[in-house]
């Protein structure tokens, strides 16, 4: 090999180690934003009331891989275990949300909206007189 033979590999090596290089960490900085997008989504479904859920997310974002799958199969045995699991890993969701709901003008007449469309008169389950959440 002659010395510009040399030079010329040297360049070519560099070059293309520099272009792994670059989408190595291309790479791994998606690897990365998912992980945060996990613990940001699991962060949100926590805040929610969600308990089981976001637990194999948070495991997924620091790259616990068996810890997440054991995780996973916990959750998929309560969801299977009949609609008793699923009512109660959302049930606090739902509690959440209305209360949420409940905090804004357009919440409670989204709420009052939907309950006097879900009603009718004719229906034995009518509720008359209902005592008051808040008093005035």
């Amino acid at each position: 090999m002659t010395f510009l033979e040399v030079i010329l590999f040297a360049i070519v090596a560099l070059a293309a180690g520099y272009v792994a290089v670059a989408w190595l960490f291309k790479k791994d900085t998606a690897a990365e934003e998912r992980r945060r997008g996990a613990a940001r989504l699991a962060a949100s479904l926590s805040g929610l009331g969600l308990k089981k859920t976001p637990e194999f997310l948070i495991d997924y974002s620091v790259g616990d891989y068996s810890g997440m799958s054991h995780k996973i199969k916990e959750l998929a045995e309560t969801f299977a275990g009949g609609e008793a699991g699923v009512l109660v890993e959302f049930e606090k969701v739902f509690d959440n949300l209305l209360t949420a709901s409940l905090r804004s003008e357009s919440g409670r007449a989204l709420i009052a909206a939907k309950l006097s469309d879900a009603v009718r008169e004719r229906d034995a389950s009518v509720v008359t007189d209902a005592p008051r959440a808040m008093a005035k």
